[in-house]
């Protein structure tokens, strides 16, 4: 058996870092996102990542770990999610397993379920690796200590009669579909059609139902694409998947339309208020979302309109002075206090500057209250992985009380 880990490792995606691939411990930081970057350049750390599901969460650390003999630890640390409780699940597999069902045995957890994983798998996991417990630890000075004398008993190499398991046997299978398709003239659908536009002056999407002979039905107004999209299932006005899609696909561009200022138009790429001026675009898109597909995609422009606040960038807002108003994307890491969100700011992507971010290593905390306007989401959303936009003011040198915080993690995605 090789005494080196293979470079394909490791075999299955998540949110994780790799370090030394050959070093014996794995770290799993919970929620606490902050922690991996600094505990992954530790000596003897082959990998470390956050979790956040009792389930596919922890399906990908035994598979990463079983994959990998060089790895005898498994060191938890970092913030426990409340509701899905991934720590308390992974000390429970450790103890007891899994049952016939293949549920964590004692796990307290939602849904603490590894439907994908072999018996042989999780018997391995439980041989091969020491589990560690310090959930709730956070303090880099006490991990770095824990780290270091655990990789000074590594007992070397895992070894099994028939070796690691085998990277090809480990993975989840889909099978492979291809996208596109027919889909239904929206005319065809006997609920009727839909006519979408931005009140910019109310900072409302308007969504008007006309019957299928053009009478006008009902109006609706909001700023979530996802409640509205909801309101027309309860109320019973789409029949059709494909119509649903189309509308869903719709009412979020309406939504970053009215988020960062730019020109919506039905079935049309959203583009910066100064494009250029179209006649006849309403009564056209208007016509165009009964009879044919989009296969518009997004042509987002940084908005120049006079008066209107840019997110700052890392310098930026390290220049600006207590009590001043600030305007920042922000990744939620953890959740320190009720109405607390602690995270690191975001900086724009210069390709997508509206939906793709790079992560700064400034950390900082957010504190809303109910006065706090939430736009785009509810305040359910305000978690662990949220993506926001939040516009208020400097209080301390890492707070920002936050008068408006605009939820994009629907929309946005991180890429670096």
């Amino acid at each position: 058996m090789s005494d080196k880990t293979s470079s394909s490792w490791p075999v299955v995606p998540g949110s994780y870092l790799v370090g030394d691939m050959n070093g014996p411990v794995a770290v799993c930081t919970l929620t606490s996102e902050r922690l991996m970057r600094p505990i992954v350049g530790l000596p003897g750390v082959a990998i470390a990542g956050i979790v956040y599901t009792a389930n596919l969460g922890i399906t990908r650390i035994v598979v990463n770990i079983t994959t990998n003999p060089a790895i005898r630890f498994l060191l938890i640390c970092g913030k426990d999610s409340p509701l899905f409780l991934p720590g308390q699940s992974l000390v429970a597999l450790a103890d007891h397993g899994v049952d016939s069902n293949q549920r964590i045995v004692r796990a307290a957890g939602y849904e603490p379920v590894l439907q994908t994983l072999t018996h042989d798998q999780v018997g391995q996991f439980r041989r091969q690796v020491e589990v560690v417990d310090w959930t709730g630890e956070e303090d880099l000075e006490s991990i770095k200590g824990r780290v270091n004398e655990l990789s000074a008993r590594n007992p070397g190499r895992f070894m099994t009669g028939t070796g690691p398991a085998s990277p090809s046997t480990s993975l989840e299978r889909f099978v492979t579909i291809r996208p596109g398709g027919q889909r239904e003239p929206l005319l065809y659908d006997p609920k009727g059609y839909f006519v979408i536009s931005v009140d910019n002056s109310e900072k409302e999407i308007v969504l008007r139902h006309y019957l299928p002979d053009h009478t006008p039905a009902h109006e609706m107004r909001g700023r979530g694409a996802t409640s509205m999209l909801l309101g027309l299932v309860r109320e019973g006005l789409v029949t059709q998947l494909s119509h649903a899609g189309y509308l869903g696909e719709e009412l979020a561009k309406a939504q970053t339309a009215l988020q960062f200022g730019l020109r919506y138009d039905q079935d049309r790429p959203l583009r910066s208020q100064e494009a250029s001026s179209e006649k006849g675009v309403e009564a056209a898109s208007s016509q165009t979302s009964q009879t044919q597909t989009s296969e518009s995609t997004s042509s987002q422009q940084t908005p120049t309109s006079k008066g209107r606040v840019q997110p700052l960038t890392l310098k930026q807002f390290e220049d600006t002075a207590l009590g001043e108003r600030v305007d920042c994307y922000v990744s939620v890491t953890d959740l320190p206090s009720g109405q607390v969100l602690g995270g690191v700011l975001l900086e724009s992507s210069e390709v997508e500057p509206f939906n793709a971010f790079h992560r700064t290593s400034y950390r900082t905390e957010i504190l809303w209250s109910l006065a706090t306007r939430i736009i785009m989401g509810e305040p359910s959303e305000l978690t662990v992985g949220a993506l926001l936009r939040v516009v208020g003011k400097r209080t301390e040198s890492h707070r920002i009380t936050a008068d408006q915080i605009v939820i994009l993690t629907r929309v946005a995605r991180i890429i670096s």
